[in-house]
């Protein structure tokens, strides 16, 4: 099984992160809007990329400084990033910003994150 080793100039260090689900193509994403009439408007496409999540699970921790970087890399959605995997291979994927990115700390104050990260392949 493949696990991520880096993401863009971020470097899983402690851990290499587990591959938790790949999406396969031909997904749909939709959106519901309410119009000022009242009805709804529904915004549908394919998604023709799959989804990657890298999930840290209990032990690839992610510390301050990286989990500031991928805040920054989330931000700025219009970037890609190459993802290399633990066997030299890469994907040049995005941040799934449809999607959300989530830390949890190890404990209450600490400095040292437990993440889900979901990308997009390009």
């Amino acid at each position: 099984m493949k696990r991520a080793k880096q993401l863009g100039s971020v470097v899983f260090e402690y851990n290499t992160l587990f591959i938790q689900e790949e999406f396969v193509n031909d997904s749909i994403l939709a959106d519901t809007q309410m119009s000022a009439a009242g009805t709804h408007i529904v915004y549908g496409s394919t998604i023709v990329t799959p989804y990657i999540t890298l999930d840290s699970k209990e032990y690839g921790w992610i510390d301050e400084t990286q989990k500031d970087v991928l805040v920054a890399m989330w931000e700025d959605f219009s970037t890609t990033q190459t993802l290399t995997y633990d066997d030299n291979t890469t994907d040049t994927v995005r941040m799934a910003v449809e999607k959300q990115l989530e830390f949890t700390p190890l404990f209450e104050g600490s400095c040292k994150y437990t993440a889900v990260i979901p990308l997009a392949k390009i």
